[in-house]
């Protein structure tokens, strides 16, 4: 069962991530912002790592960069609203994100999302 952490700082979607997540097979963990969920994936490994951009005290740029220069294998997922955040979400790719999905985004597009970036391919 793959192991999966959420970064959002949003509760209710933070919940509903976990939720649809839990609900197709994965162990899923969260954390409320990106200073929290850097410090869980220096205490355990993660298959993966969903991450919003736009968040209080470490933003998702940030929380990439720094997973990235931990952990430079780690699978990643960005998530945002779009809108003037969409240059943000391309330069993701750059900086190592495997898939980025525009908020609102369905079960679906978050499940082939998952997994195809679990099973190594990098859609950016």
């Amino acid at each position: 069962m793959p192991n999966v952490l959420v970064i959002e700082d949003d509760e209710a979607v933070r919940y509903s991530l976990e939720m649809v997540l839990r609900s197709i097979g994965h162990d899923v963990h969260v954390a409320a912002n990106g200073v929290e969920g850097v410090a869980l994936c220096q205490k355990q490994k993660f298959d993966l790592v969903i991450t919003d951009l736009i968040m209080p005290e470490m933003d998702g740029v940030e929380t990439i960069l720094e997973l990235k220069l931990q952990i430079p294998d780690l699978k990643i997922i960005a998530i945002s609203g779009g809108g003037k955040y969409m240059d943000i979400m391309e330069t993701t790719y750059k900086l190592g994100a495997d898939c980025a999905l525009t908020k609102p985004f369905s079960v679906n597009d978050l499940s082939e999302c998952v997994t195809k970036v679990l099973a190594g391919e990098k859609l950016g």
